[in-house]
């Protein structure tokens, strides 16, 4: 393939910059190449790198993408101070709009490949996210994020990631990608004739995996995302089925009691409240469980009269 690339290039009175033009191989974390790849082009041999980049996503040797989010946390990173110091003089809405215009663009961008990853290398991002709108909401830094991305109306990193993947399967499912993608997903009608629930419904089959790299790919994580969805949004226009979408997820941040309440009842420890309770029953008496349950209704309820 290099001698054909070298013969093109000649044929075409073009010259190829060594320097600049690397390789990389890409292959599993578990196993190491033992010995080294030489690839020559003219007799000048090509750099082997460990990540490269294409089109303003990193490419790294095992498709982790960690170094997709380290690069991304530190442009992020600088738009996050830069808020945090003009927050004071604006308006909310210009603050909004330099979210959208500054962090936005870094949390969106080729997210159906990098953004189905492991939670601990997009746990980075997710972070910021939260930092830049407590920021923009001048709330605590230990404040809970649902009810302020529920009140800006803006979605969490991996609820973006969610969005992007379900937009690509309705472009799918309206036959508006490129032909290269036709055999990437098949109808659960197309596997069975058998009149199950999801060959009722317009559902995709879900390949069988072995490894984390199936997990996280497009065709494994796409059906499963496009069979959690609601029925009706799936037969809407783009524009439409993108807003359902979103406005099902905003609704999911929305809780009254986080709203009422200045420490929402999701963060407490309900374990040690279950242990207390059971262990008054069975071990005390009828009356302490009735105490405790008055004790805690009156402490919920001057919370709520304070705030």
């Amino acid at each position: 393939n290099l001698i054909c690339v070298t013969s093109w290039l000649i044929a075409n009175k073009l010259s190829l910059n060594i320097e600049k033009t690397n390789f990389i191989i890409f292959h599993p974390r578990q196993k190491t190449i033992r010995h080294k790849i030489r690839l020559l082009i003219n007799g000048q041999e090509l750099e082997q790198v460990k990540c490269i980049r294409y089109l303003g996503v990193y490419f790294d040797c095992n498709l982790t993408w960690k170094s997709q989010c380290s690069i991304f946390v530190r442009k992020i990173k600088r738009s996050v101070g830069i808020i945090s110091k003009i927050r004071h003089f604006v308006p909310m809405t210009i603050l909004i709009q330099l979210y959208y215009t500054l962090i936005f663009p870094y949390l969106s961008y080729a997210v159906t490949t990098c953004g189905n990853t492991y939670m601990s290398t997009l746990k980075p991002l997710t972070i910021l996210q939260k930092k830049a709108i407590r920021l923009i909401t001048f709330s605590d830094f230990n404040a809970r994020s649902s009810p302020l991305f529920f009140n800006l109306e803006i979605l969490k990193f991996t609820d973006v990631v969610f969005l992007q993947n379900a937009l690509f399967m309705h472009d799918f499912h309206s036959n508006v990608l490129p032909p290269v993608f036709l055999d990437f997903f098949n109808s659960v009608s197309n596997i069975h004739q058998y009149n199950t629930r999801l060959a009722s419904k317009n559902a995709y089959y879900i390949p069988k995996i072995r490894t984390n790299y199936g997990k996280f790919n497009i065709r494994f994580t796409g059906v499963k995302i496009w069979n959690s969805i609601q029925e009706n949004f799936k037969t809407e226009k783009r524009i439409k089925f993108k807003k359902l979408v979103k406005d099902s997820i905003l609704n999911s941040y929305s809780d009254i009691w986080c709203t009422l309440l200045p420490i929402c009842p999701s963060s407490l420890n309900f374990v040690s409240v279950v242990v207390v309770v059971i262990f008054s029953v069975l071990f005390f008496n009828v009356k302490l469980f009735i105490h405790f349950v008055i004790l805690a209704i009156s402490v919920l309820y001057l919370i709520y009269i304070i705030r």
